[in-house]
């Protein structure tokens, strides 16, 4: 419904509104019903017109939104006469959170680098590493974001059996009918088997040996002794077995 007219306002329809934002119609029709988008104008037939002060507003919206603030605020923040000034407020207070992160992270790199060069040197962290340690560690996610994914549907997954399991269990004792637990710990365990397909397709390892990655052979991946990060395997190219930290199965292809 763009306007082709020279010097006329550019115009949009619901659908070219959400084309132009790279949001959904679904979207603007949401903000349209909540009161924070109504359209500039409508057609004799109904439809929507909205015009560029309107897909101005719209990312406006879309980028408070992004920041987690309700849609009361983000009203507020819109029918306030500076709300340009509020946005770049946000955005410098965002971008100083930021920087004092990323200032965070490069001094705790720098340790870290540096407990690897006392370890290569001589085997002994650097006694003014030690520390920093456990606060550097402490920040450090205990998952690979790498992973991220892989490990939060295993977590899910997890924790919808949970209620199951032991309500099984519970029924058991209070009865004394065991067929309940059985049957859910069959569908349980029929279950795993695409979870851990995923799990194993998603994951590789590093040998701290001869530092390739690889996946290991299956029957011992799976019986092996892991840690979170780490799981006690034998290289595929050196054949040393030992504790190989836990990586994504990208690192596969990159390595090669």
């Amino acid at each position: 419904m763009s306007n082709n007219l020279t010097g006329s306002p550019k115009t949009y329809s619901t659908g070219e509104l959400a084309s132009e934002c790279d949001v959904s119609v679904r979207t603007v029709q949401f903000y349209d019903e909540k009161g924070l988008l109504p359209p500039a104008d409508l057609t004799e037939g109904g439809r929507r017109i909205y015009t560029e002060d309107d897909a101005a507003k719209l990312r406006k919206i879309l980028l408070l939104k992004s920041l987690g603030l309700k849609l009361d605020v983000i009203q507020g923040i819109l029918d306030s006469d500076v709300s340009s000034q509020i946005l770049i407020d946000i955005l410098r207070e965002q971008d100083a959170r930021l920087e004092r992160e990323v200032e965070d992270k490069q001094a705790a790199r720098s340790t870290i680098a540096a407990m690897i060069d006392g370890l290569e040197a001589t085997g002994e962290l650097p006694t003014q590493t030690t520390t920093d340690m456990e606060s550097i560690m402490a920040n450090v996610k205990w998952y690979n974001s790498e992973l991220r994914s892989t490990y939060f549907k295993l977590l899910a997954f997890g924790l919808t059996c949970v209620p199951f399991e032991v309500g099984s269990i519970v029924w058991w004792i209070v009865t004394g009918n065991w067929q309940p637990f059985v049957i859910v710990y069959v569908i349980v365990a029929i279950a795993c088997v695409p979870i851990v397909r995923m799990y194993r397709r998603h994951t590789a390892y590093i040998c701290p040996h001869c530092h390739e990655v690889f996946v290991p052979r299956l029957r011992e991946w799976f019986f092996a002794n892991h840690t979170s990060t780490t799981r006690k395997v034998t290289c595929v190219h050196c054949s040393e077995k030992d504790y190989c930290t836990e990586v994504s199965a990208e690192r596969l292809h990159s390595h090669a």
